[in-house]
């Protein structure tokens, strides 16, 4: 036998095929392997200890039959988005995701899980591994934190509320006259309690919709008139920037959506084109293009790097060019909004160019088209 061949032994398996099995039978994550038809092939010990399936229970049986991958919002994967089926396409794609799979007592087990296709020589489809490896315990890390951390928010904001009443008490002369340079001493005071609110709020909102609690009460919603009511309360922003306001609000179909969401959807992209521009005009667009309702908000302001743009949706993250104006932010406003509009089977655009300005689209599906994203336990719209 020459170098670099491995010797038989006498049931007609290699060396190397020996140690393969014993490192697939040994290795620290989940595995299986799946034929075109999605049966399984192999099943690894550490398959058996995650999910409980013996390699008897496995062997020969469709994955889809007793795994039965779903996504967070409990939507079963297997015949639509299969990580398997998506990796064993044309595309040949590698998959890599948290997903939740059934153990042999019933429950759901959240998985990370990585597929790859198995080719053979002349590079056909013939199979799929996946390997997966248990995140309950990092699941339960992230309830505890997301627990603690509303608990926190929501201490924090009765006593905000208890000062904000206070000092207005104070500011109108309630509790007795004040001199002009305490009113503004107080003023100011009161202006940093807002900010602190509106970012407990934020938080707390961030919370809701990362832990699926946040709940869309759904109804038809006239876009045009929320639209005109958002700017209207938005004018005294505007004036006290003298900044122009340009409005070409038109008639459009119904959307189905959460009326609070939806205003606080409208509401942030116009006060960010407000607090981003330091002159210039602030333009709220909104109507009907035939296929979806639209609302676009666009501005002369400081605009957004290109390569930053895909980043805005991202939590915490503000744009270099934030720090050419007077505002703050915490960067979780934009974050929320993204996840709003993707709750209202919506989709948002933005084009900016630094220097010159941006634009933020929203299109929407109409009332009698919406397909309702719902988080887990939600009760469907009546």
């Amino acid at each position: 036998m020459s170098r670099g061949r491995s010797q038989k032994g006498p049931d007609g398996i290699t060396r190397v095929e020996r140690e393969l099995d014993r490192i697939f039978s040994n290795l620290g994550h989940g595995m299986y392997v799946v034929d075109n038809d999605r049966r399984i092939r192999l099943w690894n010990r550490s398959a058996k200890s995650i999910l409980g399936w013996t390699e008897q229970d496995a062997l020969g049986k469709g994955c889809r039959d007793f795994i039965g991958h779903q996504d967070d919002g409990g939507n079963q994967l297997c015949d639509t988005d299969c990580p398997l089926v998506a990796t064993m396409g044309e595309s040949h794609t590698i998959f890599a995701g948290t997903v939740w799979a059934h153990s042999k007592g019933e429950e759901l087990i959240p998985v990370n899980v990585s597929c790859v296709p198995i080719l053979d020589d002349n590079d056909n489809v013939v199979g799929a591994v996946e390997v997966f490896a248990d995140m309950t315990r990092e699941k339960e890390v992230d309830r505890l934190k997301s627990d603690m951390f509303s608990v926190v928010a929501h201490e924090l904001r009765t006593p905000l509320t208890s000062m904000r009443g206070y000092l207005e008490l104070v500011l109108t002369g309630d509790a007795g006259e004040i001199t002009g340079e305490q009113k503004n001493f107080l003023e100011i005071v009161d202006s940093n309690v807002q900010r602190l609110k509106e970012l407990v709020d934020d938080f707390l909102d961030v919370d809701k919709l990362e832990s699926g609690r946040m709940q869309m009460h759904w109804e038809e919603l006239d876009v045009k008139r929320l639209i005109e009511e958002a700017v209207e309360t938005l004018k005294p922003q505007v004036q006290e920037k003298a900044l122009k306001l340009i409005t070409q609000i038109e008639e459009a179909p119904a959307v189905m959506g959460d009326r609070q969401r939806f205003q606080q959807v409208v509401s942030n992209l116009i006060s960010n084109a407000i607090k981003y521009t330091n002159e210039g005009e602030v333009g709220v667009r909104s109507g009907w293009d035939g296929e979806k309702v639209f609302i676009e908000v666009r501005d002369t302001g400081v605009g957004i790097p290109e390569d930053e743009i895909e980043k805005l949706g991202e939590k915490f993250y503000r744009a270099s060019t934030a720090a050419k104006t007077s505002s703050h932010g915490s960067g979780l406003g934009l974050s929320i909004t993204y996840e709003i509009i993707r709750k209202h089977d919506g989709e948002l655009r933005i084009e900016s160019t630094e220097g010159k300005g941006s634009k933020f689209a929203v299109y929407l599906p109409q009332a009698r088209e919406r397909t309702i994203i719902r988080n887990q336990g939600e009760a469907p719209h009546e």
